[in-house]
């Protein structure tokens, strides 16, 4: 007779994600929002280990949303940014590092968890604070002195933020997220192998909303 295969709490998770979802899903009036971001980037590692916004340098791109309905959304976002590391402006946790600036073009998508309901265009369900969590792959460059070195990796995000609905079409957020890599070469140095270097991205964005299945009779109840 075959063992069972083990469940993991991961799955469970999985699980009651989707559960919670699907009824949403069959429910929801279904939207598309995309638009432009702006904010600060900044490197916490070897040379700025953990402090959150120092030296930040700017970061803009560009957003698109799915919305699922009034609490779920998937979004995929483009991000370039700069970071930068002074030993002259932190207290490094490995000596002898040089000052750098890295250049990052960052390719993310993520899920957002809406705490309450929201819609944009909606005068009654007009803001939320949400979370944001998922994946992102980006290329970065790192200039020390007149060196230049270019390298790509992976990164786990987490992160919250703020919406409000300004017009019918309209929405604003604002989002502070961390994207924690897979790398210990966002300063161009393997300082200490037994961390990897993050990077944060706070941001402000501006989107505009194209429904897809709107019941009049629904969206009427909104306003």
């Amino acid at each position: 007779m075959r063992e069972p295969i083990p469940i993991t709490y991961k799955q469970i998770l999985f699980l009651f994600l989707a559960g919670m979802m699907f009824p949403t899903v069959l429910h929801a009036q279904h939207s598309l929002e995309a638009g432009l971001s702006g904010g600060v980037a900044y490197y916490n590692g070897d040379i700025v280990p953990w402090v959150p916004f120092v030296m930040p340098k700017p970061a803009y791109g560009a957003v698109v949303r799915y919305n699922f309905g009034d609490r779920w959304t998937a979004k995929i976002t483009y991000t370039h940014a700069k970071v930068a590391g002074d030993t002259t402006k932190s207290e490094p946790v490995v000596q002898g590092l040089q000052n750098f600036t890295t250049t990052i073009n960052d390719i993310s998508a993520m899920g957002e968890f809406n705490f309450m309901e929201y819609s944009t265009g909606s005068k009654k369900y007009n803001f939320t604070p949400y979370i944001t969590a998922g994946a992102g792959f980006f290329s970065f460059s790192t200039e020390i002195n007149d060196s230049l070195t270019k390298n790509h990796n992976f990164a786990a995000i987490f992160g919250l933020g703020f919406k409000y609905s300004i017009s019918k079409k309209v929405g604003l957020s604002a989002e502070w997220r961390m994207h924690k890599t897979f790398t210990d070469k966002l300063d161009d140095r393997e300082g200490n192998s037994g961390t990897k270097d993050w990077f944060g991205v706070a941001n402000i964005s501006l989107t505009y909303k194209i429904e897809f299945n709107n019941n009049c009779g629904c969206k009427n109840q909104r306003w």
